[in-house]
């Protein structure tokens, strides 16, 4: 998995496709909870999909969603 995420930025090459989606939460909630170790070339993976403007607002609904809820 390792070498997916270092050579190129995406895992099937140049283009962000549904596979980024199914195996970047993976590794986001693996590293959120220490069940992968912390190499840089996951961190890396996690920022440049953290990056893309629709994760962005869904963390942002998400944040809106728990304040409402007093989470």
């Amino acid at each position: 998995m390792k070498r997916a995420v270092a050579d190129t930025p995406y895992i099937l090459g140049e283009q962000f496709t549904a596979a980024d989606v199914v195996v970047g939460a993976l590794i986001w909630w693996g590293l959120k909870f220490k069940l992968l170790p912390e190499l840089p070339e996951l961190v890396a993976y996690t920022n440049r999909l953290g990056e893309r403007p629709a994760l962005q607002r869904q963390i942002a609904e998400d944040e809106a969603l728990a304040q409402k809820d007093g989470h």
